[in-house]
């Protein structure tokens, strides 16, 4: 489970730096559009609310992008009252990365939060 952790942690260091330096790519679905409003946030928010995801927020992965080459990230964050389900990637284009937020819309299942320490909060 550390080496686990190591990881996550190592993915969100440099998703964050990327995302400083270079802004959050949002794939442009529906769910995404809609769930600004349905969340009452802004673009500015959700990129915040991206930032501040930790090891405990991690859901699952890393897994094949099925549409691109590298791997996906998975997510789960408590923003109200609503479970919200993320999904990222930091993707390579030419000689350069960038963050991808591939979704970030209300969960449509129960999140698992496999690294979540007991009796622990966000």
């Amino acid at each position: 489970m550390d080496d686990l952790k190591d990881r996550i942690r190592e993915f969100l260091k440099e998703f964050k730096r990327i995302a400083v330096d270079r802004g959050i790519d949002v794939i442009p679905r529906r769910g995404n559009i809609d769930a600004l409003s349905e969340l009452g946030l802004t673009k500015k928010n959700r990129r915040d609310e991206i930032l501040t995801l930790s090891v405990e927020n991690y859901c699952s992965g890393p897994e094949p992008d099925h549409d691109r080459p590298g791997e996906v990230w998975m997510f789960g964050k408590q923003i109200g009252d609503t479970n919200v389900y993320i999904k990222l990637k930091i993707a390579q284009v030419g000689d350069m990365k960038i963050s991808k937020c591939l979704s970030f819309h209300t969960a449509n299942f129960p999140i698992c939060y496999p690294c979540k320490e007991e009796g622990g909060g966000e």
